[in-house]
């Protein structure tokens, strides 16, 4: 098929009748003049003008075909496999895909990926016409503002202000709203331009679009196959529940090598609070991570930030994990049982880590003494062996935990189950208390923890390989959930046939762990192993903290953080790394107050202040996943949209020529313009005047 890709120029056709004009209108009639007898001159000069005659009329015809080829150039004929002649082009509907995640700030040759991706899209734009339908979706986690119905000359604008942001790449998004877009002019002819880095990543969790884009052409960007190393910091880890001023807490770091080669000596770094508590040097071989062990020593109780660095690389952002510790001055445990022996345990376990931790404040007692002063300044309350309380009793421990209090529940085994199945536990956690499974007393080892199951980061640690460590549980209560609409629970540990352990709870303000055992060494003998100390140690003070204490966030996310002590009536600022500020918004859910964030733009250390206060601070960092810059096979792409439709091209790619190529086939205008300029040689070999010489007269 041939066609015109400016079919106005045609009309340009009509100027190669001017040299046949010019010819007609001088051409002159001749007069004859009377002479002598020159037929012998007419004979002999007959076969020469007959010659000249037809040189004028092919200089004639090259000048008209010279003059219709340029016309024909400027038409820009395309010709393209299959029948049929077309005088004119149809508008198409194009969608620009630009990946803005952090990884495409990736510098290549000095150059950040980006740069070129943006350069692409800029020559992108100068390839469609005015009556192309163009539109932009520049995107990273979630799709970034631009205007659908922006001109070229915006869209250029928009361009040139575009950078990558901190977000990771979520690829469905941007596909939805091409495909949207695809919908929207399914009467045009549909191509999708999707330009990004090919992170192998990214494409993982994509399923096949080509029933989304049945009639859309894809181009694909492709940067390249040269390898992009990249070193970064994955994670952080530690106990954050152990932190106490002046006391070391054991850390580590985790560091990546996502290339095929060896990186060079990596110096890494931890900072607190701006100090610099560790310096070393890292080997990091290809494909492996590193383990960076060290200790963080808080000289102050409060909210504290800090991060580990390594040394800048192609892509920087990666290069800083934030974390922050929250390290209380002191807490208040109140540890209560019907009878001083159900406290004997605890109460040595607790004293014990009393003398290694300052921040521990402890106080024993019985359940009768239970009341509203003594509860005042408690922030963990430990009930062992729990049978029944009064009604007053049970509502004073339900508020306590409603107002942001923490509890940690032994039923005894003479539990009065119908007490905490309609009195105490409906008012707490979404549980309940079954029969008893196994049997108390018995000679067997009965069952142990699981460790292979989910279990809480308290635990960590605590599982050991020799048996002769590990608890052993003759005898349990079953635990069964409740239908309740307010209240949240998930398994603490299990036990090794599958049933909970423990779970942790949530109500209103406060958290609830429930033990599915007694303190009973008939029932188990959990009290006298190694674990136990560090057990109770490590879940009164995890639960002395926030709630939100030490969740981990990543830019892009919506940020939801629970305060104690707030209400829906403050009013609360959000710092951003950068120092910008914003208002927050509260809700309520499951009687909780929760300040919201909507969308986190930056890695680094956030605040929440209350009336110039600092009231909260907690880290948002980039995602690990983004930091591996392997990348997709092309055959994997041709899968997912179909090789049929699916084309990639290059930096050094001539864009234009490609899609235009690809749309309409080949074009001819160079072709035309050459044979033009080989006519135009020949024209003027054959319109040169021979040169004669004769002799002069004598």
């Amino acid at each position: 098929m041939l066609q015109f890709l400016n079919p106005l120029a045609l009309i340009g056709l009509a100027t190669a009748l001017i040299p046949l004009a010019i010819h007609l209108l001088h051409r002159g009639q001749s007069q004859p003049q009377p002479f002598s007898n020159l037929d012998f001159l007419r004979r002999l000069h007959h076969s020469r003008l007959r010659r000249l005659r037809l040189r004028q009329w092919l200089v004639l015809l090259l000048r008209t075909l010279i003059i219709a080829l340029i016309a024909l150039a400027f038409a820009r004929p395309a010709h393209q496999a299959g029948a049929g002649w077309g005088g004119s082009t149809a508008p198409v509907a194009a969608a620009v895909l630009l990946d803005c995640s952090y990884s495409t700030g990736y510098r290549q040759g000095g150059v950040p990926l980006f740069d070129q991706l943006r350069h692409q899209a800029q020559e992108l734009l100068d390839v469609f016409s005015r009556r192309d339908e163009v539109v932009l979706f520049p995107f990273a986690s979630r799709l970034l503002g631009t205007d659908p119905a922006a001109g070229r000359d915006q869209l250029a604008k928009q361009l040139g202000e575009l950078a990558p942001t901190q977000e990771a790449t979520d690829l469905e998004p941007a596909l939805q709203a091409a495909a949207d877009f695809c919908a929207a002019h399914s009467q045009l002819r549909q191509e999708i331009y999707l330009l990004g880095d090919l992170a192998r990543h990214n494409w993982a969790q994509v399923s096949p679009k080509a029933e989304w884009l049945p009639q859309a052409q894809v181009y694909i960007a492709d940067l390249g196959a040269a390898e992009r190393g990249n070193v970064h910091v994955d994670e952080v880890r530690f106990s954050s529940w152990l932190a106490a001023p002046g006391k070391k807490l054991n850390a580590r770091a985790l560091l990546a090598n996502t290339a095929s080669q060896p990186a060079p000596q990596t110096a890494v770094d931890v900072y607190l609070e701006g100090e610099r508590v560790r310096h070393q040097e890292a080997d990091l071989r290809p494909g492996e991570e590193f383990q960076l062990e060290f200790a963080l020593t808080p000289r102050r109780a409060g909210l504290l930030g800090g991060y580990v660095e390594i040394q800048d690389d192609a892509l920087p952002l990666d290069n800083r994990r934030f974390f922050t510790l929250s390290v209380p001055d002191s807490f208040r445990v109140l540890v209560l049982g019907h009878q001083p022996e159900d406290t004997y345990y605890p109460r040595r376990a607790l004293a014990a880590s009393a003398t290694a931790d300052p921040a521990l404040a402890l106080r024993f007692g019985l359940v009768a003494e239970l009341e509203p002063s003594l509860l005042e300044q408690t922030q963990v309350l430990l009930l062992c062996n729990l049978n029944y309380l009064s009604p007053e009793q049970a509502a004073l421990v339900q508020n306590f935990v409603a107002d942001g209090g923490s509890l940690v529940l032994f039923p005894s085994p003479q539990a009065d189950l119908n007490f905490f199945n309609r009195n105490l536990l409906p008012g707490l956690l979404p549980a309940r208390l079954g029969a008893v499974i196994g049997q108390p007393g018995s000679t067997s080892t009965g069952q142990g923890l699981s460790a292979q199951l989910p279990y809480h980061p308290l635990f960590e640690g605590l599982f050991t390989q020799d048996a002769g460590d590990q608890p052993h549980f003759r005898a349990f209560f079953s635990l069964a959930a409740a239908a309740t609409g307010d209240q949240e629970s998930a398994p603490l540990v299990h036990f090794a046939d599958g049933q909970p352990a423990a779970v942790l709870g949530w109500k209103e303000q406060g958290q609830v762990v429930l033990f599915t055992t007694p303190l009973s060494l008939e029932w188990n003998d959990l009290p006298l192993k190694g674990l136990f100390a560090p057990m109770i140690h490590r879940l009164v003070r995890y639960l002395s903290l926030p709630a939100e204490a030490d969740q981990p966030y990543l830019v892009g996310q919506i940020l939801r953080r629970y305060l104690p002590g707030t209400s829906a009536d403050d009013r609360l600022q959000a710092e951003t790394p950068a120092g910008r500020k914003l208002w927050l918004s509260a809700t309520m859910q499951a009687g909780r107050c929760w300040w919201q964030i909507p969308h986190a733009e930056e890695a680094g250390l956030w605040r929440l202040w209350k009336e110039g206060q600092l009231v909260d601070l907690f880290a948002v960092n980039p995602d690990p996943r983004e930091a591996d810059l392997s990348l997709v096979s092309r055959q994997h792409l041709e899968q997912l949209f179909g090789p049929g439709r699916t084309r990639f091209f290059q930096p050094q790619d001539e864009l234009r020529s490609l899609v235009l190529g690809n749309r309409y086939g080949r074009e001819l205008w160079r072709e035309c313009l050459a044979l033009a300029l080989l006519l135009l040689l020949l024209e003027l070999w054959l319109a040169r005047a021979p040169q004669r010489h004769t002799p002069a007269a004598t």
